[in-house]
């Protein structure tokens, strides 16, 4: 990882019902971004995340 946030938009119950959807909008020259939503019952956004992550080939 070489970056990461988190913001929480609302109150929410860890131990209820949650959503967490995630997309990765792009990914190239060595470098992936991912984000997040996390989601309540109520269809409420209650949560989101983004991760910029380095990619590297294996070597064998």
């Amino acid at each position: 990882s070489l970056d990461h946030a988190m913001w929480f938009h609302r109150p929410f119950r860890a131990d209820e019902w949650l959503l967490y959807d995630q997309d990765t909008p792009t990914a190239t020259g060595g470098r992936g971004l991912a984000r997040g939503h996390l989601w309540d019952l109520d269809g409420n956004l209650v949560a989101s995340v983004v991760q910029e992550g380095l990619i590297r080939q294996m070597r064998h």
